[in-house]
Order: C-alpha cells, then sequence, then structure tokens
C-alpha cells in the first residue's frame, strides 16, 4: 500500500511561510533581526549574509575556449553591449566584438563567432561595416536574426549596432545586417543631432523569429567631460525577406523621463518578452515625480511598450519600500525603525557603485531586474546627526507581478567591492537570462568568493561565475551556484558577458557566457573566450517562494486554505478553500523536483466554502506540494 503526504504551503496573508520541496536543502539563509543590527558598533566589521552556495558540485566539468580577440578592451568592456546571445531553437550561441588582436583583422572591423553545438566549437567570420566610410566603429552589439522555423545557419543574418567615431569626436550611430559568413553587408549611419554628445546605440539589441528587431541607445547630451542624459532612443527594424535585409525605421523613438538630477541614470537596459509584443526600457535614477520618488534615492525609472516598440509609456509608480524581501535583509533607515528604504547602486550612487543590473522579461509579460540593492542605517532617531553604517550588498530578483505589484526574493550577497583595471572599474556583471518560452529566469555574475579566497580579496579581482534560477510557474528557484570554484579557470573570470536566452538539453539549462584575458594595460589586445558548464538541472529547482512581498490586489478573495485530509493519505484527499467573493480557480500538484503531477482545472467559485478532491491513484509514493491559484495569489 502505497501512502502520499501532501504539502499545503501556505500564504493568507503577510505572515511568511518557508517550505522547502527537499528537506536536505533547506535555505541556509536567516533573516537578520533588526534589534542584532542596532547594537552592532559602526566601526565593527560587518560579515556578509551568505546563501550558501553549492559551489563543490559539477565545478571541474567548466571549461574555456578561446573564440576571438579585441584591439584592446574597448571592444566589450560595456556590460551594456549585446555581446553573447543565443538562439534556442537552432541550438545556437553567438559572440560579437570589436576586431583586432591574436585572431585578426583590425579595431575597425567587427568579429562574429557563433556555436551551434553547446559551445564546443566556433566558427569566425569578420564584417566591415564601415568600410570606406572613413568612420571607426565603437563598443558593438550583435545578435542573431533566425527566421521562424528556421535551423540552417544559410538564412540567418547577424544584427549589428553601435556608435561610431572620426578623428574629432563621437559622430553618430550605426546600425546593420550580413549573412553568417560576412557577406551581403548593409549598414546604415545616422548622424547626432547637434546637441548630442554620444548615442550609445548598443543596449538591448534583439532579433525576433518574427522579424522585429530592436536596440536602444542612451543618449547623453553636451560635450564630453559635461553631458546630461537625457532620455533613450529606441531603432525599430523589421526583416525584409525579398532583400535578406532589415529595414529600420527612418527615425528613432524618443523616450525622455524628467528626472531630478540631471545625467543621474545608469545600468540602462532594453528587454522584450518571449514573443515580443512587450517589452520594458529600464535604468536606476532619482526621479523628478514626487510620487514615483518618495525618498530621493535611485529607483528603477520604467517605460513599457505593448506594441513592438512603436510607442512607450512609463509604468504606474511603486513604493518598493513595501517588499518584505527587503525588509528581511536590509537595514532600517534610522534607529526608531521607520522604514527599510532600498536604494539601487549605480556608479552615481556610491563611490562603491555597481555599473550593471540584469533584466529579462518572463512567459507573462512580466519584467525582472538582478538589482544591487542596499540600504542605509542611522543611530541617530530623527533627522538630523545622522550617522551612516555600512552594510553587506545584496542581489533581489525584483520582478512584476502583473497586477501593478512588484515582490523580490533575495539571490545573494556581493562579497566583494570593484576592482580597478587601468582607469575602468570591474563590478560584478550582473545580468540575467530566460529560457526561450519564458518560463525560467536565470541570474549569473562573476564575484571574488571570500569562502574560498579568504577575506584577504577585498576587491573583486579573482571572480568566479555564480548562477541562479527561478521557475515561473512552481515558483521554485535554486541555490547560487559558484559554477568555476576549482575548476582550471577558478578565480580567472575577468569581464563577464551573459547571453540574453539559455539552451535546454534535456534537464540541464545551458547560460551561454563569455570572459575575456587582458593584457598589462588597458590598451593592450585581449582574448575572448567561451565559458562552457554553466548550467543548472531541472532538480535545483528545490526551494519554494512564498515570501509574498505585497498583498496582490485580489489576495483578499481567498480567505482560508485548509491542509489538506487526510494526510498522509492512500487513495483521494481534499482540500478546503474559503472564498470572500466569486474568483476563479485552479488547483496544481507538483513533485519533489518541481514537475506538475496533477491539476484540477480552474473553475469559477462562489463566495463561500469549496472542497477540492486529489486523486492519488497515478501518484507514486512521496512528498508532494499543492498550488492554489486565484489570479497573480498563489497558495
Amino acid at each position: 500500500m502505497k501512502t502520499t503526504l501532501l504539502v499545503v504551503a501556505s500564504l493568507l496573508t503577510f505572515s511568511v511561510f518557508s517550505q522547502n520541496r527537499n528537506l536536505s536543502a533547506i535555505e541556509k539563509v536567516q533573516p537578520r533581526s533588526i534589534e542584532s543590527k542596532l547594537d552592532l558598533n559602526i566601526q565593527t566589521q560587518i560579515y556578509p549574509e551568505i546563501n550558501n552556495a553549492a559551489f563543490e558540485r559539477s565545478s571541474l566539468e567548466t571549461t574555456r575556449l578561446d573564440i576571438s580577440s579585441s584591439s584592446n578592451i574597448y571592444g566589450i568592456f560595456s556590460g551594456n553591449q549585446r555581446v553573447v546571445s543565443a538562439q534556442p531553437s537552432a541550438n545556437m550561441i553567438a559572440f560579437g566584438n570589436r576586431a583586432g588582436g591574436s585572431f585578426g583583422a583590425t579595431g575597425n572591423d567587427l568579429r562574429i563567432a557563433y556555436s551551434t553545438d553547446l559551445g564546443n566549437s566556433f566558427t569566425n567570420f569578420i564584417v566591415s561595416p564601415l568600410a570606406g566610410s572613413g568612420y571607426m566603429f565603437r563598443y558593438p552589439s550583435v545578435s542573431i536574426f533566425n527566421p521562424a522555423g528556421n535551423t540552417s545557419t544559410d538564412n540567418m543574418l547577424a544584427v549589428y549596432s553601435g556608435p561610431f567615431t572620426n578623428a574629432g569626436g563621437w559622430v553618430g550611430q550605426y546600425y546593420g545586417s550580413s549573412n553568417l559568413d560576412g557577406t551581403n553587408v548593409n549598414t546604415t549611419f545616422d548622424i547626432n543631432e547637434p546637441t548630442v554628445y554620444i548615442n550609445h546605440l548598443n543596449v538591448g539589441l534583439v532579433a525576433f523569429p518574427s522579424g522585429h528587431v530592436h536596440v536602444a541607445s542612451s543618449r547623453l547630451n553636451g560635450v564630453e567631460g559635461n553631458y546630461t542624459h537625457n532620455g533613450w532612443e529606441v531603432q525599430n527594424g523589421m526583416y525584409n525577406s525579398e532583400t535578406n535585409t532589415i529595414d529600420w525605421a527612418d527615425e528613432p523613438v524618443k523616450i525622455e523621463p524628467v528626472l531630478l538630477e540631471e545625467g543621474r541614470t545608469d545600468a540602462d537596459r532594453m528587454v522584450f518578452s518571449p514573443d515580443g509584443s512587450v517589452g520594458y526600457i529600464v535604468a536606476t535614477g532619482i526621479d523628478a515625480d514626487p510620487e514615483y520618488n518618495l525618498y530621493g534615492v535611485e529607483w528603477p525609472i520604467v517605460y513599457k511598450t505593448t506594441d513592438h516598440g512603436v510607442t512607450w509609456e512609463k509604468t504606474p509608480a511603486f513604493d518598493f519600500s513595501e517588499l518584505s524581501a527587503f525588509n528581511e535583509h536590509l537595514w532600517p533607515l534610522r534607529a526608531d525603525f521607520d522604514k527599510v528604504v532600498p536604494k539601487w547602486y549605480n556608479k552615481w550612487a556610491s563611490d562603491d557603485n555597481q555599473l550593471n543590473n540584469g533584466a529579462t522579461v518572463d512567459k507573462n509579460g512580466n519584467l525582472h531586474l538582478a538589482a544591487f540593492v542596499r540600504s542605509t542605517y542611522s543611530i541617530h532617531p530623527d533627522s538630523l546627526n545622522y550617522v551612516y553604517s555600512e552594510e553587506p550588498k545584496f542581489i533581489f530578483d525584483v520582478f512584476m507581478e502583473g497586477d501593478g505589484t512588484w515582490n523580490a526574493i533575495f539571490v545573494d550577497t556581493i562579497r566583494t567591492k570593484q576592482h580597478v583595471f587601468s582607469t575602468l572599474d570591474l563590478d560584478q556583471r550582473i545580468a540575467m537570462s530566460r529560457t526561450e518560452d519564458g518560463s525560467k529566469v536565470f541570474v549569473t555574475w562573476a564575484d571574488t568568493d571570500t569562502r574560498l579566497w579568504g577575506n584577504t580579496f577585498t576587491t573583486n579581482m579573482a571572480p568566479d561565475i555564480l548562477t541562479w534560477g527561478f521557475d515561473i510557474d512552481t515558483r521554485l528557484y535554486t541555490d547560487p551556484v559558484n559554477k568555476t570554484a576549482f575548476s582550471d579557470i577558478w578565480g580567472d573570470n575577468f569581464w563577464l558577458h551573459v547571453s540574453d536566452m539559455v539552451l535546454t538539453e534535456a534537464d540541464q539549462y545551458h547560460v551561454p557566457v563569455s570572459t575575456t584575458t587582458t593584457g598589462t594595460t588597458d590598451l593592450d589586445p585581449v582574448t575572448h573566450h567561451s565559458v562552457s558548464g554553466i548550467t543548472l538541472l531541472e532538480a535545483d529547482f528545490i526551494n519554494i517562494n512564498n515570501k509574498y512581498s505585497v498583498l496582490p490586489k485580489d489576495a483578499g478573495i481567498l480567505l482560508s486554505v485548509k491542509q489538506n485530509y487526510p494526510n498522509p493519505f492512500n487513495g483521494t484527499t481534499q482540500v478546503d478553500v474559503t472564498l470572500a467573493k466569486t474568483a476563479l480557480v485552479s488547483l496544481e500538484v507538483y513533485n519533489i523536483v518541481g514537475q506538475k503531477v496533477y491539476e484540477i482545472p480552474a473553475r469559477n467559485l462562489g463566495e463561500g466554502v469549496h472542497s477540492f478532491q486529489i486523486n492519488a491513484a497515478n501518484l507514486k509514493a512521496g512528498i508532494y506540494t499543492i498550488l492554489l491559484k486565484k489570479g497573480c495569489t498563489f497558495v
């Protein structure tokens, strides 16, 4: 006789309950009490809150392959560039950079490498987008257009963009396409308006199977050394099957936020949903609208499109201090416990800055931000004589819920400060990816793991690659995993770039990434590498996210859910749910590795108590989790 145990993970109000699928992998982190924080002397060393990553597993499978080179580090140093991309339908990884160095060609050529075997081998070719123009291109972004249903590289296009210059300064932007052998080169050049210092036309470059192509620029007005941020420009294009090129719009779409402090935005990102219809432009900054700027600190400034980038509107204001995930991990603003105010750190916000925040869009069209977030804390209870204390730096996945609210999950602690190479700051290069269908999202970053190297390394001078994943449907997430510890490239993963999508092989998710080895100075030639083995397994998604940060608008509809009875059981069991008013409710059952094994489809239920009967005839003996769904509310 088999016996089945069902676990109901309940969240009925703001109360937080933690229930892991795998009891041997329970969440290691415990929230720090506010009292313990305030007892600390501000001169005392504060140790990071570590979400103990499983760095001991599969690290030796990580390998590195030289795939390209550049004349100097300035071909790929910007984290905003699209350097690595993927085409899951063709099992393709693509890498694009400014050429030169040991692989040949010049710094005015574009070198593109692609793989169709999970990064085991690469094909290389050169594009000369500016040949005969007299211009010099810089900071290129590269992506691949793969028509719907196609698997042959003969029918694909490389799409590229970036700013160009001449001996006198920045001139404008270039964008174009070519075949995957360097032929059929078509490049458009746009000259800057007189007020523009530079348009970095390399943010979020993406090409969809439908033919839609998008890339954004961060527009800077003024002159070198004295310029202000003036919003973004989005250049849209459409594949032309008759000419086998991209037809670009005559004029870019301009997005101009009003900022409290001009020039104070950073970490620009543009990302789109899997079908390409929904997109977001996001950066961190201080908004001039008081509704969006409650505390005068850097928060996300987000614009959204629902028509393939033609029009963009600002998303509704939201008070991020309401997120319970921040309250569990960040320190209060003052000693009287008045508020925990999260602060997105960028290059303007602190000397210990972060140049990159990751972003992606899930299957439901909801934006996710892999944010470097901190708070400030003062021992003084009033508004005068604040004495601020340092606190650990955290990564969160901060994401929309689709009903106007946001949520957040703690990912891991950033363990080191930026490392300075020549005049360039090397941060953790936080990035996000998703599966092709957007059902899973991933955060990947490079940090010096002080658990392995010790606390003598205070800057990011020996970075390893870490990754973390979140399942949109089951709300299961992984532990953060150090994938390069103890490997041949342990502590040698600089200038990380991460693909916008992952590749799936059976129950494995491969995150395509690249790193770069520099010379002694920033002007020496560099070598670029593809790193294989940055993977997560389906079985790694074991932790349950039922820590709801904000009560969704319809959360009050689900008044109560009782534990199933009998439990354990064989045969059938019953779950009772009480509704405050009519609602569409469904029930799903998941096994210990996160697979959905039983479902009662959504049904329209009225006010009162309702019973769900679960038949275990086809379930193996084991532990299962029940998920009740009402809109954005999961119980």
